[in-house]
């Protein structure tokens, strides 16, 4: 794959990433109340550093507004790298690069909020490791050309997503997210011992993916049902919509779902291709490539 075709699919993966994340932030809503809201953790400061009581910190309008404020301009940022993901090269001017840094430090923090609203449940960081990591990918390609390190990268946020997405699809080290169910249900004509169990296999599957995208003779075959698995993942969230109702109202509230998760199903089809070249006789291709 020719440099240029890489650095076009990784812009437009970081373009989808920051494209429904502003969607979700301009219209929708952030977990920053999980942080801001949160007693235990700023009360001692709300009440020594500003001096009120923390039932009116709480309750008083202009937080909220603050916490609003925050959430759309955080839209606006993203808004900005995702306009920057498809226009950015090599000879850009820094201050493009420092926006899309910002962006992807502020996708990091994002996914350290999301943690905290799931009761620090570690995987829920990691299972965002593809949202994060595209974007950091982006920018060190645009610095490196590097693809074989690229490679291993990509392999690696690919295994991190998916072993914490199999860790809550068995419902064992954690509960099974009750959104798992629903949209299995909504889609599929099943009851919901059949779509549990379903999940069940998933889950072992995701684990058998993240291990086996590094194994040489099954890498390929992984990549391919790791980029099935990931737009099929994407697409449950719109499509289990429908079975409320065909609206645009419905394709509105489940669309920037769909949007960011989108690169869950082209990264490992990218990395697919791109070890369909011809090895290299580096010490890093024979690790990543067959």
């Amino acid at each position: 794959m020719k440099n240029s075709t890489l650095l076009r699919i990784l812009k437009i993966s970081s373009f989808l990433i920051f494209l429904g994340r502003a969607y979700q932030h301009l219209f929708w809503d952030a977990p920053f109340r999980s942080f801001f809201w949160d007693q235990h953790l700023l009360e001692p400061i709300v009440t020594s550093v500003f001096g009120v009581s923390w039932q009116s910190y709480v309750t008083n309008l202009n937080t909220d507004h603050a916490i609003q404020f925050l959430t759309r301009s955080t839209g606006v940022l993203y808004s900005l790298c995702a306009v920057i993901s498809l226009t950015i090269n090599e000879k850009s001017k820094r201050w493009m690069y420092s926006v899309l840094k910002l962006g992807s430090v502020s996708l990091i923090l994002l996914a350290l909020l999301l943690t905290k609203e799931k009761f620090y449940h570690l995987v829920m960081f990691f299972e965002h490791t593809i949202q994060f990591g595209v974007p950091v990918a982006l920018i060190y390609f645009l610095k490196s050309k590097n693809q074989d390190i690229l490679v291993l990268c990509l392999k690696m946020v690919i295994a991190f997503a998916f072993t914490c997405h199999g860790m809550y699809a068995l419902g064992y080290f954690y509960p099974l997210p009750g959104n798992f169910v629903t949209m299995t249900l909504n889609i599929l004509p099943i009851q919901e011992e059949m779509a549990k169990n379903m999940l069940f296999l998933a889950g072992i599957l995701d684990f058998v993916i993240a291990i086996a995208i590094f194994i040489p003779r099954i890498t390929k075959i992984a990549l391919l049902y790791a980029a099935f698995w990931g737009f099929a993942t994407a697409l449950a969230r719109i499509l289990s919509g429908f079975h409320y109702d065909v609206s645009l109202s419905i394709i509105h509230q489940y669309l920037y779902l769909v949007i960011y998760r989108l690169p869950h199903g082209i990264i490992p089809l990218l990395v697919y291709f791109l070890i369909r070249q011809p090895i290299k006789s580096t010490r890093i291709t024979n690790l990543v490539s067959v």
